[in-house]
């Protein structure tokens, strides 16, 4: 590691959140080390120290390594103030926050949806998996494809809700967000002025690895919104602009308003409903949510600490701060879901990016972890 790289980024070149951990480091211009993950990458570095075989992880040149990439960005930003992505003013930094939760675990879905929905789009991607985790074992790289698309689609397309009666309605999510996008970049290089910030890269998380670079979501933004296809470009490349600390817009542009009005008429009902579940001892729920009916989803402790988080840092809000906040988001049910009492009260908030003890696995946890993984949702 030459001695600029004081990080260490453990990553895939398909993720999501690698890909969008990757834009904000480019554009902070930190420099890192790049590892693509293999099984053994994974087993004997990743997993005993972060609990989990997930990606992006990242390993400070001391030692200390940190994960989840919500607060790995904050915790950037502080440790390298060169290039802040978040905003200094609180009201900026809140619906900021809003939206990034809003992109990581709910536009998260379409992103996965279109990504293996379609048997062309999900041959691609096992292909590209499977080369990628089969490396260094005695696998084929077409089995280990077979079996990640198959996976894949158990858990993000039947086991996240998906069904016939719904599939249109899913597919038809990401268009719609091309078009919010397509609004917002009419008038400004990046979705809240001259220079990248928070909620570009909360965006780019499902729109780089997912919908730029898979073949079928990329020919339909290359077709209809060439406004989103040249920012996704523009943000990858940022850090070779010499941008300044020039204001950012305060979200009145009237075209932030249907992003904000799904995230309160559909994703904070989800949040509710999932915390709800949870309360009752159910693993799963029904729900219907923007106008769509989602039938058995995956009660997820993860998500209660997303509401928890934003629940916690809206009632930190200093008056004027809320007052602002709650003018802007009037009559979208935001800041009433917001201000509510939790249903989960034992949910813990997510402020910190550090990683646990590392971890001593003896040979049959590696194994077990090898051939399913760890859980998502709660590291062993």
């Amino acid at each position: 590691m030459s001695e600029k790289q004081r990080y260490r980024v453990y990553l895939s070149d398909v993720s999501y959140f690698s890909g969008k951990l990757e834009g904000a480091l480019r554009a902070k211009r930190i420099a890192y080390e790049r590892v693509r993950i293999t099984p053994d990458i994974l087993l004997r570095e990743v997993l005993p120290n972060t609990g989990w075989m997930k990606v992006p992880a990242l390993r400070r040149d001391d030692g200390l390594w940190l994960c989840d990439s919500t607060p790995l960005l904050r915790w950037l930003d502080a440790e390298n103030p060169q290039r802040a992505l978040i905003p200094d003013d609180p009201y900026r930094a809140f619906l900021s926050a809003l939206i990034e939760d809003y992109c990581d675990e709910w536009q998260w879905r379409p992103a996965m949806f279109w990504r293996w929905a379609w048997p062309d789009n999900a041959r691609y991607l096992g292909a590209r998996l499977g080369a990628e985790l089969s490396a260094g074992t005695p696998h084929p790289a077409w089995a280990m494809g077979l079996y990640f698309r198959k996976r894949q689609q158990r858990i993000y397309l039947r086991g996240d809700g998906v069904r016939a009666s719904n599939f249109e309605a899913i597919a038809a999510l990401y268009p719609r967000a091309l078009g919010w996008l397509e609004n917002l970049l009419e008038h400004r290089r990046y979705l809240l002025g001259d220079r990248p910030s928070l909620v570009d890269i909360a965006w780019f998380g499902p729109m780089f690895r997912h919908y730029a670079q898979d073949p079928r979501p990329a020919a339909l933004m290359a077709a209809t919104a060439p406004r989103v296809w040249a920012w996704v470009t523009r943000l990858w490349n940022s850090g070779a602009e010499d941008w300044s600390e020039t204001a950012l817009d305060d979200f009145s542009d009237a075209a932030w308003t249907p992003i904000f009005n799904d995230l309160g008429r559909a994703y904070l009902p989800y949040l509710q409903d999932n915390a709800a579940a949870l309360a009752a001892g159910a693993r799963h729920f029904d729900g219907h949510y923007g106008g769509i009916d989602y039938p058995r989803l995956p009660a997820i402790r993860y998500r209660a600490r997303c509401l928890a988080t934003l629940r916690q840092s809206y009632a930190l809000l200093a008056p004027g701060t809320r007052a602002r906040v709650d003018a802007r988001l009037q009559g979208l049910g935001i800041s009433e879901c917001l201000a509510a009492a939790p249903i989960l009260p034992e949910a813990a908030v997510i402020d910190s990016a550090l990683a646990g003890p590392r971890r001593d696995l003896s040979l049959a946890q590696r194994l077990r972890f090898y051939f399913s993984g760890t859980p998502w949702d709660s590291p062993p």
